[in-house]
């Protein structure tokens, strides 16, 4: 494929891309505006003599709402039905949403008015709502924030079960559940065994209720301090019920996907009976299955002894974080970058062998870079034994407040600046840039690691769910040649992103490029089934990014990334995040759909059905009752019809 990607825009209009000529615009703006201020410091400008001649308001995307400012009204649910069926229930255990009554996920690519919307807060709450709905003919699906982008919800006149608060996902920031809630299907106990597994040594079972929040299970793990799992999402507000449905996963090499650790699965099937999945050829299908056997309502999981990070995050130039692989044509402006910080071509093969040291040797991966910026952002970190000394280790980032309340006030300007519309798209981008960078750590050589539990390490930047973005993430393959990763490939992926992001004047690209790595996984419908290696990139900007702009960008960028091959010639096999943004484009000239069902997955949806109607079957259901009830139209289409 051709990496000639400025072919269709003028040189000068790219030339404007650059991050000093943004930076000087900046600066001159933010001199008038006060809703800039806060930038000043970080573009360099300290006790300015500024004026105001601001004139234009926010306008802020129309997604969760700021604290404060929206009322969710619930009332009891009476189950109505025209059969005259009556489900003794106490009043705090299901309640019908009644104000707002739509349905938004937390950047409003669904919106509809399902038939209800019920908080659910026991496991006899989710059996009497299954054989209502199946008794007046409805479809049941579960949500949680409602942090997937996809259309893995239900549909107009069906229902919607919760088992958080609605109200935390209708204000921002994300907050837990307060203290007095009280939900059966909430919470995280130690089991002593799965039918007859036990844990080996230095491992525990832990079961998990699918209400629970990634912020209360980090909380769990840091007072018990004894047990906590080696990989996880990095947002807080997410329930487990949600990143086991959508196979999510963490960071690091040796790290797989949230769904390759469940040991049992346990949900109400159609027929209102709690059923529980523990045989290990079943749970490759019922780990992973985006809520279709049922109304999930724990997870067991196997978990580790608790180790600590030891963390040294780093901003160093883009060229540096992970260098781009021989031959490949560097975007002009970060040539120029190059040339001005003397640079050199040793410089940046010492940078290269340093890359892959962190990659080899380092149990957590991430890379991040935001457009525009003349720096990335490097977190990779080693964990060690946990030892007596550590056991009053505090929460991160609790090392330092004045440094934390310093980067908090930086995080909660650069979620400010995703409504600004009124500064230009370059502005934007550069400015959201520049202050996430400045929340960011940035760990000197002569300064001390931050020591941290390992449930610590993997959230401290839990924060990012408090504002709403548009993302888009593809699994890429990594194939191991003689034993050995493919790095160049790794390499290729990423400055293929930055070229893109470089090539589009119109700034479609926003907020960041990020890249983790991660291995392979054992889930049938895992993105990462098959590889040894996987590098998990994705793109994300703010809702203020033009859609058709946005969708122009993901179709440019991921024919390069569906281009790559092996020796022979033959495609590796690219796959979307479920969750993300992906279902609008095309694949090598073919609907993204299509290529999903008859390319990236035709073996593993072959295998799924066989699973799954074998799961359903033993358990006294049939696959068309079942799918009748949990159901989704695209998840429908693609594997069964």
């Amino acid at each position: 494929m051709s990496t000639d990607y400025n072919s269709h825009y003028a040189p000068d209009d790219i030339s404007k891309l650059s991050a000093d000529i943004i930076h000087a615009e900046l600066v001159e703006r933010s001199l008038k505006d006060k809703r800039l201020h806060p930038l000043l410091p970080l573009l360099g400008v300290n006790n300015p003599n500024v004026s105001d001649e601001s004139n234009v308001s926010e306008d802020v995307p129309a997604t969760p709402e700021q604290k404060g400012t929206q009322s969710v009204e619930t009332k009891p649910f009476d189950f109505p039905n025209d059969k005259g069926e009556t489900y003794s229930l106490e009043d705090w255990e299901v309640h019908a949403v009644t104000s707002p009554k739509r349905f938004k996920n937390w950047v409003a690519l669904v919106d509809y008015e399902p038939a209800h919307i019920l908080v659910v807060r026991s496991i006899r709450g989710v059996k009497a709502v299954v054989n209502w709905a199946r008794l007046v003919g409805r479809k049941v699906r579960g949500a949680g924030f409602r942090h997937t982008w996809s259309p893995l919800y239900s549909s107009s006149e069906d229902v919607i079960v919760t088992f958080i608060p609605p109200d935390l996902c209708a204000e921002l920031p994300y907050e837990d559940p307060p203290a007095d809630w009280h939900s059966e299907l909430q919470g995280v106990s130690i089991v002593e065994f799965v039918n007859d597994l036990k844990p080996g040594l230095d491992h525990a079972f832990a079961k998990v209720m699918a209400g629970t929040t990634n912020n209360q299970f980090r909380k769990w793990c840091h007072t018990t301090r004894s047990w906590a799992l080696p990989f996880n999402t990095v947002v807080l507000a997410v329930t487990f019920g949600g990143t086991n449905a959508t196979i999510c996963h963490g960071a690091g090499l040796r790290t797989s996907t949230l769904s390759d650790l469940v040991l049992e699965v346990c949900y109400v099937d159609v027929h209102g009976n709690e059923q529980c999945v523990r045989d290990p050829v079943e749970l490759k299908a019922a780990s992973g299955c985006f809520g279709m056997l049922g109304i999930v309502t724990s997870v067991t999981i196997q978990m580790e002894r608790m180790t600590v990070a030891e963390m040294r995050p780093m901003q160093v130039p883009v060229v540096l974080a992970i260098p781009p692989p021989k031959g490949f044509p560097i975007p002009s402006i970060i040539q120029q970058q190059i040339r001005e910080a003397n640079i050199t071509e040793a410089d940046i093969e010492n940078a290269r062998l340093e890359w892959i040291r962190r990659c080899e040797e380092d149990h957590f991966h991430e890379w991040f870079w935001f457009p525009f910026q003349k720096n990335a952002w490097v977190n990779t970190w080693k964990r060690r034994e946990w030892k007596p000394e550590d056991a009053s280790l505090p929460r991160f980032p609790e090392f330092g407040i004045k440094e934390y309340e310093g980067a908090q006030t930086h995080s909660a300007f650069a979620a400010s600046i995703a409504g600004f519309k009124w500064l230009s798209p370059k502005q934007q981008a550069y400015s959201f840039g520049l202050s996430s960078l400045a929340s960011l750590p940035n760990i000197s050589a002569d300064q001390p690691s931050m020591t941290t539990y390992i449930s610590e390490g993997l959230h401290f930047r839990g924060g990012s769910q408090n504002f709403p973005f548009w993302g888009m993430e593809w699994e890429l393959p990594i194939r191991h040649i003689d034993g050995r990763r493919d790095y160049a490939a790794i390499q290729r992926a990423w400055w293929d992103g930055i070229a893109a992001i470089y090539s589009r004047p119109d700034v479609p690209v926003r907020a960041a490029l990020e890249m983790r790595l991660t291995g392979g996984s054992s889930v049938v419908l895992a993105p990462q089934r098959g590889n040894e290696s996987t590098a998990s990139i994705e793109v994300f900007t703010t809702l203020t990014t033009p859609p058709e702009e946005w969708r122009s960008f993901r179709q440019l960028v991921v024919d390069h990334w569906t281009s790559y091959s092996d020796e022979d010639g033959k495609f590796l096999n690219a796959r979307p995040h479920w969750a993300k943004h992906w279902w609008d484009l095309e694949v090598r000239g073919k609907p993204i759909q299509e290529y999903v069902k008859e390319t990236a997955y035709k073996e593993s949806f072959a295998e799924f059905r066989d699973l799954f109607t074998k799961i359903v079957e033993q358990r006294g259901g049939t696959v068309e009752d079942t799918r009748k009830m949990f159901n989704t139209e695209l998840i429908g289409r693609l594997i069964f019809d």
